[in-house]
């Protein structure tokens, strides 16, 4: 699988094939903003960096409750959104 990734006013990356296109215009399908720089998770479907960083953490602490903890709680406070 290839990863995409578009940047905006910079052009996009394809197969690691550059092209460059000032008028490129970066969007995230998950929170449909515009945004500085998206890369795709499978075709058609682009992530800003907020939005795969938020499922990184989301993973991070599900793995922690679930495996590590089995209070279910975590040690440094609550995840709020």
């Amino acid at each position: 699988m290839s990863i995409d990734v578009h940047v905006t006013g910079g052009g996009t990356i394809s197969n690691g094939e550059l092209r460059v296109e000032p008028s490129t215009v970066a969007r995230c399908t998950l929170c449909a903003r515009e945004v500085e720089a998206s890369a795709s998770i499978v075709e058609g479907v682009l992530a800003c960096a907020a939005c795969l960083r938020d499922r990184l953490d989301a993973m991070s602490v599900a793995r922690f409750r679930l495996r590590e903890s089995r209070s279910g709680s975590l040690p440094w406070g609550k995840v709020t959104s």
